[in-house]
């Protein structure tokens, strides 16, 4: 297996035994081997006379997959220097650490590569491809290249968080791909096409192993292996095509092609590397395609590519195989003497494949590489940092990382075992458990993606009770849409959550549950707060839980424990350890059906929430006031690739924003827009003061000339890009309130994030949610209003006669044709703030029914005094998702006549008893009851001219590389009607009063934002001057 020759001389010498036969292809480019010959060594003459005081050095190559990559590469190697690949999903400061270390004295790319990063301003010593004037033939003589000389330098993740350089010489790559080519290929003669990044070594097997054998290299786009569609389509024109991966991505594309309508072929020969792979998916491999090729290449990026090799069969264990020919694998013992047959020790691999070292790394080499004598011979070997032992028939069974090993309670843990054994639960299809440090003890977190959105903690731990020991259990189990992943399909571990935080100091102990239900109540406390290690004793509102959450733990009760809590009775018993006297009382396990004949129907017609805005965007004289914007701002440098890939993932992952309705038929076409039909319009706006202070929201809506919003003919979502500077700039996003509410903005946020988290990782098959979430909930509306609505109409119908009988009387407020409103803003002080949120806590209530209450204060001193008020209300903690976005308000009325004389504390009950009731019974519609007012003649006396919102808090700041992302909604200045108090649950409470200027003045305003102000601080703290701030 010998060969002297370097890799460019052997691809050379084919260039003169078949120069007519395709070497290279790329979307329809071609290259035959004399052109790539030719061209190749052009650009070696090119390096050689123009850098010539460079030699043997290293070049940056930062390249889009194309015909003019093997070109380059090979035009390095020729000119004797050594290469250092670069990929586009590495972030600009990743590209800058590899440059400094490998002191590359240039970097070689093209104009649309350097146009989406902007490196070559921070390195300036850039060869742009599409720049270089070659000679019209080669001239310079080519430097010898010996087989100790570096071929190229690829760098992997370092335990500091500094990239490592592993150092390759022309050896290494000689023996590795010369192996490839004798020992593997011949079983399946295969076209293995390049799908991997230059900076991976799979790149080296998919890119040099056909050009030695004169073979044609097949080069697919970027990111195709996280394309199925892409990525099967090359193999339905290629039915001899292997794959090459890692078994997440193989595993993917397994599922894909099973759950597709399109009849796929799936490649019969297929390189699992990269990741260990479960027996799972090695019988699942062998369902789907029964005469498929299974081989399982072993080996980090030190040893080349791989150093181990297996052929798997079904039913047999999966092993790593045996070493490759002319190499040696041991499994060593701390002392790195060979341990005996069948025992566990490190996996050290031994022969020509392993590379020189780590370079600038010397302390490092030392640790991981080394020279083992054996009968007077030396072998430099490489200790992977993995556990493994012999088989008896001389294979390795792979045991897993050593630096995974724990010890918990004194026992031996493998994190594996326990991911194995989540595994086998029907609802989990992803497991992945870590130690983490709490209190100086070692816990396992495990990570699951479930099939089962409402899987309870509980059943998981039943579950495990009878298969692990205890010390095995993992402590704290964490719910993800998608394991998130880096370039080459591994885990990315740096980008998983930690578990949520510890239980707050609550001026009592910890009590740990007595029993199975308090422990189900406590998990359900614990998954809607976001807290941990809580007990039995802790109250709800003592945690800080508010109404929605509250609907949310309810929800949970009804699914999980089959039992119909009301509010007043969960309110007075928020503890676990109580809730689990009432529970078994209150049993409820209706369930309705599913009519399966009535899916076709259910999945067009609107939710009754988009029926409601629908009729209001065709009566409205100014539609556009039914319209939601928000400012997605971003200071520091802007990666536009990374935003565009974001927002293309959340329209596609949320086909309820490209909505479109036939109003004719009244139905609602989810998803009818291509992505494609809502482009992100750029902007570059000019900013006086250097973009210091941002545009206001006003101005900024002024500078975009945004088309109408027609619900039937044009998407109902936009946006527009705006740089103010190099270093600040605007997501300007607008949509119709149809298809968004107010808190799926910061469900937006948290999506957009995530993608760009993943984009800078490079896991472009990074997904989030189901596709289906809006449309489900449309159909469980249908589904579930025979049962609902008849008992909640007839409450609601109840309630309107008692307000009439009360006094309210809205007929001297007549609906106004214009719109023309204007907003006025205060801050509460922070001091206020706490005390208003103390106070309520204090009352066994939420800030939402203080506010509430003290704004009908407020409207008793007006001549609003007996008008009923309109509350929006998002059921959307109702669903099985709370996370889905759509829009989920339905409009619920409100009307108050105690008397003005009584104590706030007596009238908070009051408001508190009201608003529970309203809570329970907010499903209704708001069109249906309203047509069943009209009907009695109601309507006139009970429409609300004036409403109260209680908006949750904005996400906070998020920063990720060197940029900061930040979100804010934009409030429509236009009036719907004559007063509305928007209550902004942040840190500090923000009030706006938006109000029509046909019905209040400013200055009438601004003095009932003063009274209002003064209600809160007399409710509070009545003999102290606390302040709010005007906006």
């Amino acid at each position: 297996m010998k060969n002297r020759k370097t890799v460019f001389e052997i691809i050379s010498e084919w260039s003169l035994k078949n120069p007519d036969k395709t070497a290279v292809e790329f979307n329809g480019d071609r290259l035959n081997y004399q052109q790539l010959e030719f061209q190749s060594r052009l650009l070696a003459d090119y390096l050689l006379s123009h850098y010539p005081d460079n030699k043997r050095g290293r070049i940056a190559v930062y390249l889009e997959p194309g015909v003019m990559m093997p070109v380059v590469l090979l035009a390095i190697l020729k000119a004797g220097h050594t290469y250092v690949p670069l990929s586009h999903f590495h972030p600009s400061e990743r590209i800058i650490q590899i440059l400094e270390d490998s002191s590359t004295f240039l970097l070689i790319s093209t104009r649309t590569m350097l146009n989406k990063t902007a490196i070559d301003k921070v390195f300036p010593s850039t060869l742009v491809l599409e720049d270089i004037h070659y000679p019209a033939e080669p001239v310079a003589t080519l430097p010898p290249v010996c087989e100790n000389d570096l071929a190229y330098i690829l760098y992997t993740s370092g335990s500091t968080g500094k990239p490592k350089g592993v150092a390759i010489e022309h050896r290494n790559l000689n023996y590795y791909l010369n192996w490839f080519n004798e020992d593997v290929w011949p079983e399946t003669r295969a076209t293995l096409p390049l799908t991997s990044t230059l900076s991976f070594a799979a790149a080296v097997t998919q890119l040099y192993a056909p050009l030695l054998r004169g073979d044609t290299l097949f080069i697919l786009p970027a990111d195709s292996l996280n394309e199925p569609e892409v990525l099967l389509r090359w193999h339905q024109l290629h039915s001899d095509g292997a794959i090459y991966c890692v078994p997440t991505v193989w595993d993917e594309l397994l599922r894909y092609q099973a759950s597709s309508s399109h009849v796929w072929a799936l490649p019969k020969t297929v390189f699992l590397s990269g990741e260990p792979v479960s027996f799972d998916l090695k019988e699942r491999t062998f369902q789907q395609i029964p005469d498929v090729r299974l081989f399982n290449l072993y080996g980090p990026t030190e040893t080349t590519a791989n150093c181990s090799f297996a052929e798997l069969r079904p039913g047999k264990n999966v092993t790593l195989g045996k070493a490759l020919r002319g190499s040696e694998i041991m499994i060593v013992d701390e002392s790195l003497r060979p341990v005996a047959e069948g025992e566990e020790g490190e996996i050290c691999a031994f022969g020509e494949g392993v590379a020189r070292g780590y370079i600038n790394r010397d302390e490092l080499t030392q640790q991981r590489f080394f020279t083992h004598v054996r009968a007077d011979k030396r072998y430099w070997g490489h200790r992977t940092g993995d556990l493994g032992k012999m088989t008896p028939e001389g294979e390795i069974l792979y045991l897993g990382r050593i630096d995974r090993q724990i010890k918990i309670n004194g026992i031996r843990i493998e994190p594996e075992e326990v991911e194995i054994v989540l595994r086998q639960h029907g609802d989990i299809d992803k497991a992945l458990v870590r130690p983490i440090q709490e209190n100086g003890r070692q816990r396992l977190v495990a990570y699951l993606v479930s099939r089962n959105p409402s899987l309870a903690t509980n059943d998981l731990r039943r579950f495990l009770q009878d298969k692990l020991p205890r010390a095995m259990h993992p402590s704290h189990f964490i719910m993800l849409e998608t394991l998130p992943k880096l370039p080459n399909g591994k885990l990315d571990v740096s980008r998983l959550p930690e578990p949520c935080p510890q239980r707050p100091e609550l001026g009592y102990p910890v009590k740990t549950a007595g029993n199975e239900l308090e422990q189900e109540l406590i998990d359900i406390w614990q998954e809607v707060l976001g807290f941990r290690e809580l007990g039995a004793n802790d109250n709800f509102f003592d945690l800080g839980g508010d109404s929605l959450q509250a609907m949310k733990a309810r929800l949970l009760i009804r699914k999980r424990l089959f039992s119909e809590i009301d509010y007043p009775l969960f309110f007075n018993n928020a503890t676990p350890h109580l809730l689990a006297f009432i529970v078994p009382y209150y049993v409820n396990d209706d369930d309705p059906a599913f009519n399966e004949n009535n899916a076709d129907i259910e999945a067009l017609a609107p939710s009754s929430q988009q029926r409601y805005f629908l009729t209001l965007d065709q009566l409205s004289p100014e539609p556009s006031a039914y319209q939601l914007a928000f400012r997605l701002t971003i200071k520091g440098p802007l990666d536009e690739s990374a935003v565009e890939w974001s927002i293309r993932r959340i329209l596609e992952g949320n086909p309820v924003l490209r909505t479109r309705f036939d109003l004719d038929r009244l139905q609602c076409l989810e998803g009818d827009y291509p992505i494609e039909a809502i482009p992100i319009e750029r902007l570059t706006a000019f900013s006086p003061d250097g973009g210091k202070n941002t545009l206001s929201d006003r101005r900024l809506l002024e500078l975009i000339s945004t088309p109408e919003m027609d619900v039937e003919h044009s998407p109902l979502i936009c946006f527009h890009l705006i740089s103010l500077t190099a270093q600040r700039h605007i997501l300007l996003g607008r949509v119709h309130h149809t298809v968004f509410d107010h808190d799926a903005i910061g469900l937006f946020f948290h999506q957009f994030v995530d993608y760009v988290r993943a984009y800078s990782a490079g896991d472009r098959s990074y997904r989030i949610g189901s596709e289906a979430r809006y449309l489900c909930y449309r159909q469980q509306q249908r589904r579930t209003k025979d049962q609902c609505y008849p008992r909640e109409r007839q409450f609601w119908l109840d309630k309107m006669e008692d307000y009439l009988t009360a006094g309210a009387d809205a007929t001297a407020f007549p609906l106004s044709d214009s719109q023309d409103g204007e907003n006025y803003w205060c801050i509460l002080s922070d001091t206020l703030t706490q005390a208003i949120k103390h106070y309520a806590q204090q009352h066994r209530t939420t800030p939402f029914v203080c506010m509430l209450t003290a704004f009908t204060q407020l409207l008793k001193t007006t001549h609003y005094r007996h008008v009923p008020i309109g509350i929006p209300v998002s059921n959307r903690m109702l669903t099985e998702n709370a996370t889905t976005i759509g829009c989920f308000v339905n409009m619920v009325a409100y009307y108050d006549d105690s008397p003005a004389q009584e104590s706030f504390s007596t009238l908070l009950a009051r408001s508190q008893n009201k608003i529970h009731a309203i809570l329970d019974n907010q499903t209704l519609p708001y069109d249906v009851l309203m047509a069943d007012v009209r009907a009695k003649g109601w309507s006139d006396k009970l429409r609300f001219p004036v409403s109260f919102n209680y908006l949750t808090a904005m996400p906070p700041a998020v920063q990720i590389n060197e940029t900061t992302y930040q979100i804010t909604d934009i409030a429509n200045h236009q009036a719907r009607l004559d007063l509305t108090l928007s209550v902004y649950d942040d840190e500090a409470l923000t009030l706006c009063f938006n109000y029509q200027q046909a019905a209040f003045n400013a200055e009438e305003i601004a003095a009932l934002s003063h009274q209002y102000h003064q209600i809160l601080m007399d409710i509070v703290q009545p003999n102290t001057a606390l302040l709010c701030s005007n906006l």
